[in-house]
């Protein structure tokens, strides 16, 4: 049990680095340091707060047991459909928020950040409170405090660096919106899989590799607007 928490985290926090942090430096369109951070953002959104809230929402409604279990809870409540409810509403608004750079994207990582400190807290007070050491309660805070401490320093850094809004950041950022959005798809799946079959991580990368071949396909044909790349700020 401890495995599949310790895989989740990386699944859905330290995946979501690496993979921008080679997107960064293998993408000769990602020299600014406005989109190297909006790239990081992107990845958060679509893996950590898209497909970390779909999978949760699985979880919670269809393995309810399991998940209790997990976590050291009494199972057969009815709470954990609110829960699972909840996660599908988190999951949703993070792959919205992809193509967002507004108040859409602030208020899901508001959302985002209540959620996670919240269930943190919670699991905090279980620990000192029952001694519930079991791995849902403990390893899980790991993704649950990450992923909105970088979020905000993340949106907070990027909206200090000046206008972007041109048409040839536009431009980049709906076409590498699309590739986050279906390598978090393929991500989300390679898990689901991988959880039924009982080989985990070998499907999650797969689906990784998947989602991103299938999001540079289809991202091929958009028209290539970036001729004020230079322009824009650092």
């Amino acid at each position: 049990m401890n495995e599949l928490f310790l895989i989740r985290v990386f699944t859905y926090s330290i995946l979501p680095l690496l993979l921008a942090t080679f997107h960064v430096m293998t993408d000769k369109d990602t020299r600014t340091r406005t989109r190297q951070i909006e790239l990081f953002i992107i990845y958060l959104l679509a893996i950590s707060v898209g497909a970390n809230g779909l999978g949760g929402a699985f979880g919670h409604l269809f393995h309810s047991d399991v998940v209790a279990e997990a976590i050291g809870w009494q199972t057969g409540s009815p709470f954990q459909l609110e829960m699972g409810f909840a996660n599908l509403t988190l999951g949703i608004l993070g792959l919205i928020a992809v193509g967002r750079r507004d108040g859409f994207r602030t208020a899901t990582i508001i959302a985002t950040t209540i959620i996670g400190l919240g269930a943190t807290s919670v699991h905090i007070i279980e620990i000192v409170a029952h001694d519930n050491l079991s791995p849902g309660n403990t390893i899980q805070n790991i993704g649950n405090l990450l992923d909105p401490i970088l979020l905000i320093a993340l949106t907070w850094w990027s909206s200090h660096l000046g206008e972007t809004e041109t048409p040839g950041f536009m431009d980049w950022h709906m076409r590498h919106g699309m590739i986050a959005g279906w390598t978090a798809g393929g991500i989300g799946t390679g898990f689901a899989i991988g959880y039924a079959v009982g080989s985990l991580l070998p499907a999650i990368l797969l689906g990784t590799l998947i989602g991103i071949s299938l999001g540079l396909m289809m991202t091929r044909g958009i028209t290539h607007t970036d001729n004020t790349l230079a322009t824009e700020q650092q």
